[in-house]
């Protein structure tokens, strides 16, 4: 089995590039139409008509470099390639595949080395022939025996003595009711079924004979009559479908057909192993989606697979696990990761296609942020950065561990977002995270985790407390403030621990004032002799410091407003130190 599968896969390489081959034709052979029509409308010499030529040798170039040549099979009103329609003539415009058959020409191959002035003499010879004159003056096979153009070879046949080409000869009697046989007598002008295509290819002949007729007097012996460019002149609204068809066929891929191959031979796998190979390809073709931004594709694939999952549980419970690594595989970053190439374009996109890309991101697992979250210090527009975040954070919301695992890269901008995308998701495990972050090396960082902390609005003061010292100012004050928000015995007593241990590492007076004053607003009565000792004790020191600590103890005394409380104010007051007097009177000035 494993043989066969090995010959699938071979067979599954050959099937696209056979698909890539013929998408490369299809737009060689519409670049060509475009510049036949260009060549119509526009003199020779025009910057239009070059860009156009120049769109089909560069178009070309490439492939003929790679294979050698390509050859076109020319039928009725369409051309093949490798068995395949590549083209077919649309009766609502002007043909190209019917000139070509009608002249004789059987197939038409183009070689490696072609130039630019060899398609430039083909157009010219397309365009003269292409409607058939009354009475004409050589036709497309000699026109282009006599161009002899070096690295474009043909096959003709004489039309006039191919087999069955013609049977019934009366068809070109247009003066009376009844036809001659070969006997002389009338026959019936009723066409053979044999005949019914030829019929209609002269039908065809004699409507061209006489359109080039009715010009003929207005032009003369031009290469193309008047008549001809007025049938040429294309409208701007025809105009504008041409070139977004070439633009289809220059972007079409052969991706989702080559999908549908893959799910075929992957549902008729019966073991384990072949069925692990057949993903492993199928991983490589979902790639090559994301890399041509192809999302729509790559997000109804992913549904097909999670159907079958689903169904595997009965069926092949087997495929399950293949299937559950299959989604851990396609979501690591050497596959998508690619998305970071298409990600600029997006913002170009319509907002339907964007949401294809969103709900295609939120289709994988959360190991996927392992490979997105680095796209983040791309230079992104601010509404596709937020998107990007969001998704982020709904894949996390599933799954913390990958987000956690990346906070400790060296990034400072990306795990600064990170932590900010964490403070969103509700949760003990995020909360946790964030805790941690608050000792990260950044002081960005722990400035962001302490906001994510705040919005939780809970009492984390035993946490944090650490926070106190932190060397960022505005994380200082944020904790100082978070202390005001919950007083109590417990915060009174991490407080007054702080200040006997003189543990102030950097200096604010403000943030010392509001130390004191958070202590006296818990209520905390086992402080009343440390403050008395700090208000009233070493009146002789008049450093800036000692003064501070003494006028933040007359505010926390203030505020605990208790007997004994007052009555070390009252000592305070009546103290024979200036320096013990004067931090009393100007707490009590600024407290009223």
């Amino acid at each position: 089995m494993v043989s066969d599968l090995t010959k699938n896969s071979g067979d599954i390489l050959e099937i696209r590039q056979t698909a890539q081959r013929l998408q490369t034709v299809k737009g060689v052979i519409n670049l060509l139409f475009m510049a036949a029509k260009n060549h119509t409308m526009y003199p020779e010499n025009h910057a239009i008509y070059q860009e156009s030529l120049q769109a089909v040798v560069s178009r070309m170039d490439p492939f003929l470099k790679k294979y050698g040549g390509f050859r076109l099979d020319v039928e009725k009103d369409w051309l093949l390639f490798e068995d395949e329609t590549v083209y077919k003539d649309d009766p609502k415009r002007d043909k190209l595949a019917y000139p070509l058959f009608r002249d004789g020409i059987q197939w038409m191959e183009f070689q490696a080395g072609i130039e630019l002035w060899e398609i430039s003499d083909l157009i010219k010879i397309l365009n003269q022939y292409r409607r058939l004159q009354e009475e004409p003056k050589g036709d497309l096979v000699t026109a282009l025996w006599e161009k002899d153009l070096p690295h474009i070879q043909y096959a003709a046949t004489d039309v006039l003595w191919k087999a069955e080409t013609v049977k019934d000869f009366s068809t070109f009697n247009l003066t009376g009711d009844e036809k001659q046989g070969a006997d002389g007598h009338g026959v019936e002008d009723t066409p053979s079924q044999d005949t019914t295509g030829v019929q209609e290819a002269m039908d065809d002949d004699q409507q061209d004979t006489a359109d080039t007729a009715e010009g003929r007097d207005a032009g003369g012996d031009m290469a193309l009559s008047i008549m001809d460019r007025t049938i040429w002149e294309i409208t701007p609204e025809e105009l504008q479908r041409l070139e977004k068809m070439v633009a289809e066929e220059e972007t079409q891929t052969s991706t989702e057909d080559l999908l549908d191959v893959l799910w075929l031979i992957l549902s008729i796998q019966n073991e384990p192993e072949d069925y692990a190979i057949v993903l492993e390809f199928i991983k490589e073709e979902f790639k090559t989606t994301l890399v041509q931004g192809e999302f729509r594709i790559a997000l109804d694939f992913l549904a097909s697979l999670k159907k079958a999952y689903q169904s595997s549980k009965t069926e092949k419970p087997w495929a399950q696990p293949l299937l559950r690594q299959f989604f851990v595989d396609i979501a690591d970053p050497q596959v998508l990761g690619v998305v970071k190439e298409v990600l600029p374009s997006l913002d170009k996109q319509r907002a339907d296609q964007v949401d294809i890309f969103r709900k295609l991101l939120l289709s994988l697992p959360p190991v996927s942020i392992t490979a997105l979250a680095p796209m983040l210090m791309e230079k992104l527009s601010a509404s596709l950065e937020r998107q990007l975040m969001e998704i982020i954070g709904s894949l996390a919301k599933r799954d913390t561990n990958p987000l956690e695992q990346l906070l400790d890269r060296p990034e400072e901008t990306l795990v600064k977002k990170l932590v900010y995308i964490l403070g969103h998701i509700s949760g003990e495990k995020p909360m946790k995270i964030l805790f941690k972050m608050t000792d990260h090396p950044s002081g960005r960082v722990r400035l962001e985790a302490m906001k994510a902390l705040e919005r939780r609005n809970k009492n984390m003061i035993k946490e944090l407390f650490h926070l106190v010292n932190d060397p960022v100012l505005t994380i200082r004050r944020m904790m100082w403030n978070h202390l005001e928000q919950f007083k109590n015995e417990k915060t009174g007593d991490l407080i007054l621990n702080y200040l006997q241990q003189q543990k102030i590492l950097y200096r604010d007076d403000q943030q010392i004032l509001n130390c004191f004053k958070t202590l006296g607003c818990c209520g905390t009565l086992s402080s009343i002799p440390f403050l008395d000792q700090t208000l009233l004790g070493q009146g002789w020191d008049f450093s800036s410091e000692r003064s501070l600590r003494r006028q933040g103890a007359a505010l926390a005394l203030l505020e605990l407003n208790t007997q004994e409380a007052r009555d070390v104010l009252k000592k305070a007051s009546r103290s024979l130190f200036p320096s013990v007097r004067s931090a009393y009177q100007k707490t009590l000035k600024d407290h009223q």
